[in-house]
């Protein structure tokens, strides 16, 4: 019987001939941007199509402009070539033309880096098409590719009463966030996710793949649990314990701007690291609605309705409080609920908005009247789009050993976050410097530590900010595991002597 090739086939078979037409002519492809790299031929480029299974983007494509996009326009990168890669294979010979061209090299599995991390103007190496979930109940363990997203791995684990805690937005990917730490509603029950993980599997710089987990390569699996993605080879598969988790509480309340300093107030002292029951997992939001401050807070609770209404009854006994959200369901369908209701925030966000963030840890008890000062503030956002939001930790956070992993982050109360969007350079200078003076007013409250999955460029202590007492130690990882520096961006872990 006759084979006919695919229409994929074809389309690739086209581009492979394009290549070798333009090798044909003698016509250089690439060069590298950050310096020393050799220039990458037509018929590198060629043989590359050829030899994977994804495909090579470069800026003659007709969607260049679309596919070097971070999920946040704020950053604009070249890549001088993109390589949407779907198996392992398709990794290593990215790798290996990088090693040969001595090309700058990104990871990106979702794009959503707050520094724009993930693409550079080298190779950009695309995992989002490694996508892919495999359960093992019988081991209380799941398998997950890079390339997964949350709408995606929730949705495998729905109907079947497992879980792994993970992030409260469905469009960000496994890779990036677990090498971060990550944190989600959950996080207080179970711990960050990566406390949840017991394997990796990674293709280093030299183009071998190793297993990192306690037995295999400890060193490896400690630090990119909170090492973050990009510093120390390609993140190919990661495989979580899994917990029971049948349906969950979800829970919103909003009150009015006269109580908002008495709640932030009575949750920090007796709701966050050690006040609220572990099944308690919750963030405080400051927002916009039509124009007008909201002050409101959203979370879940793993157990019962009665159980979690008891849970928050003194949140509910505040003068003004209004349930607004009060439903039950498993994991997947109440984190989907909660991303949109009671309400979508920012509200009315122009399509192509830029967005610039900053966070910082609260480890410090604030009185009534420093969190008026905060809201008094927040009120005075030049555009209706600004956030602030809190993560609070505790529970299995805190517990969790702090030596045991690259994510240092356990004796904090909680995580303050503070977005802006702007839509051109003039409202970026404006949404950012109230941006500093928000940055400011907190900082005494701050113990000088960022979450790593919230990266800022402008840190200059970044080193410190991250990963504290644990980056001498990630330096030695970084010297073994990629000792010639193959995987760098701009805040990324430094080889021993060379500061």
């Amino acid at each position: 019987m006759p084979h006919r090739k695919s229409p994929a086939r074809h389309a690739k078979d086209a581009r492979v001939a394009v290549f070798k037409s333009h090798a044909a002519q003698n016509a250089a492809a690439v060069v590298a941007a950050d310096g020393g790299a050799d220039a990458l031929s037509w018929e590198a480029i060629a043989e590359l199509e050829s030899n994977i299974v994804g495909r090579v983007v470069l800026p003659s494509d007709p969607n260049y402009d679309k596919d070097r996009q971070e999920s946040n326009p704020a950053f604009q990168a070249y890549p001088q070539v993109i390589v949407y890669c779907v198996c392992d294979s398709d990794v290593l010979e990215c790798l290996a033309v990088a090693r040969k061209y001595r090309l700058w090299v990104a990871v990106r599995s979702g794009g959503h880096s707050t520094a724009g991390y993930s693409v550079n103007n080298g190779m950009v190496v695309d995992v989002s098409k490694m996508s892919g979930v495999a359960l093992d109940p019988l081991a209380k363990r799941v398998h997950v590719l890079p390339g997964t997203d949350f709408d995606t791995f929730n949705g495998a684990m729905k109907a079947t009463g497992w879980h792994v805690p993970t992030g409260a937005c469905g469009n960000v990917h496994v890779g990036g966030f677990v090498q971060g730490g990550g944190y989600g509603y959950t996080s207080r029950a179970f711990g960050i996710q990566s406390d949840m993980v017991e394997s990796f599997r990674v293709a280093l710089a030299s183009g071998q793949i190793v297993t990192a987990s306690a037995a295999e390569n400890p060193e490896l699996f400690w630090a990119m649990r909170g090492g973050t993605g990009g510093n120390f080879g390609v993140m190919l598969q990661v495989t979580y314990r899994m917990v029971r988790l049948d349906d969950v509480w979800a829970w919103s309340i909003s009150w009015d701007e006269a109580h908002a300093a008495q709640v932030l107030t009575l949750m920090q002292r007796d709701f966050m690291k050690k006040g609220a029951p572990d099944a308690l997992g919750y963030m405080m939001n400051l927002g916009y609605q039509n124009g007008v401050p909201v002050y409101m807070v959203q979370g879940m609770f793993c157990g019962s309705r009665e159980a979690g209404l008891a849970a928050i009854a003194p949140l509910l006994a505040i003068p003004s409080a209004q349930l607004l959200v009060d439903k039950t369901g498993s994991y997947p369908a109440m984190n989907n609920w909660l991303e949109d209701h009671p309400y979508s925030l920012p509200d009315n966000l122009p399509a192509g908005v830029a967005e610039t963030k900053a966070s910082g840890y609260i480890n410090t008890p604030l009185s009534p009247a420093d969190w008026q000062r905060i809201i008094d503030y927040f009120k005075t956002s030049p555009n209706p789009w600004s956030l602030a939001y809190l993560e609070p930790y505790g529970g299995a956070i805190n517990r969790y050993p702090v030596q045991d992993s690259a994510f240092i982050h356990r004796d904090v109360d909680a995580d303050l976050v503070v977005d802006v969007f702007w839509r051109n350079p003039a409202e970026r200078a404006q949404m950012e410097a109230w941006l500093d003076g928000f940055m400011v007013l907190v900082k005494p409250f701050l113990n000088g530590h960022v979450y790593q999955n919230y990266p800022d460029g402008s840190l200059q202590n970044f080193a410190d900010a991250y990963w504290g007492p644990a980056y001498p130690r990630l330096r030695k990882v970084k010297a073994q595991y990629d000792p010639t520096n193959f995987f760098h961006f701009k805040q990324s872990i430094a080889l021993p002597g060379h500061d």
